[in-house]
């Protein structure tokens, strides 16, 4: 009897980690990889991961740790709703088996849980990686000529809109990481709730029927943030560059010589300081 008691609790610990280890997160950030590839191009795509025939196994190793954030979350949040006494109250009479699981007796219910929260979060980071639209604000916002100047390294400028799309591209991938780590502390804290009004993470950040979008929302909030700094740096680099090549044009040179990808070299460098 207590061989099978103890199998029985070894069982329910080994549960939440059967669920992450069959979602795979590196194979969830091999298809996110895929699809910022088709979005920005081969080309963008292989500047912004350092080049050469790594640049797509780089992409998988930083939105690896992006989807992993996003499955423990799953884990821990899929926990503590199995552990909820109101749950069935807030799901139409439901219990957790009943709302997550499938067959007569519900076993795949957890599973379930984490998959559908996994998925949703994977599918939020993907609609936040979009380089190229945020290169179209850019542009505009900068008007075409400045943008040009700013990004483009060859003779005409004519690679601006791909090197922009590459720049916005490596920044994104690292916040995309970065801001799931802080979702999943989030996810974590025990006194969330405390801190928010009295809404879980799930209900803070949740908008879908079943609130399993909280972790996707909450990810995609904070690479809106990390983008629109980004961006507004950009623009006033392109700013400061322009003051600076029309009052000190010598020392320009001298700083940032005076082939075609001096401008752009200007900007990455004023935006990059504090």
């Amino acid at each position: 009897m207590r061989n099978l008691i103890a199998c029985a609790v070894v069982a329910l610990a080994l549960a939440p980690v059967a669920a992450l280890a069959a979602t795979k997160p590196a194979q969830a950030a091999s298809k996110d990889c895929s699809a910022l590839r088709a979005k920005v191009g081969a080309v963008a795509f292989t500047q912004a991961f350092g080049g050469g025939a790594n640049a797509f196994g780089v992409c998988v190793s930083k939105l690896t740790r992006f989807e992993q954030a996003g499955l423990s979350s799953a884990n821990t949040l899929c926990r503590a709703e199995q552990a909820d006494p109101n749950f069935a109250a807030a799901h139409g009479g439901k219990t957790f088996a009943e709302f997550y699981g499938n067959g007569a007796k519900h076993k795949n219910a957890f599973g379930n849980c984490v998959s559908r929260k996994a998925r949703s979060s994977s599918a939020s980071g993907q609609s936040g990686l979009n380089p190229a639209r945020a290169c179209t604000a850019l542009r505009t916002r900068m008007t075409p000529a400045l943008f040009r100047q700013s990004f483009g390294t060859n003779a005409a400028h004519s690679n601006a809109f791909g090197k922009c799309v590459s720049i916005v591209a490596r920044t994104q991938s690292t916040d995309l990481a970065t801001a799931a780590d802080a979702c999943l502390a989030e996810a974590s804290d025990a006194g969330f709730a405390a801190a928010h009004g009295g809404k879980s993470f799930q209900q803070f950040y949740g908008t879908s029927a079943d609130l399993s979008n909280a972790f996707g929302n909450c990810v995609l909030k904070r690479l809106q943030a990390s983008t629109a700094k980004l961006t507004t740096a950009l623009v006033k680099a392109s700013k400061t560059c322009k003051s600076m090549r029309r009052l000190d044009p010598a020392n320009f040179r001298q700083k940032y010589g005076s082939r075609p990808n001096a401008f752009a070299k200007c900007v990455s460098a004023q935006s990059k300081q504090k």
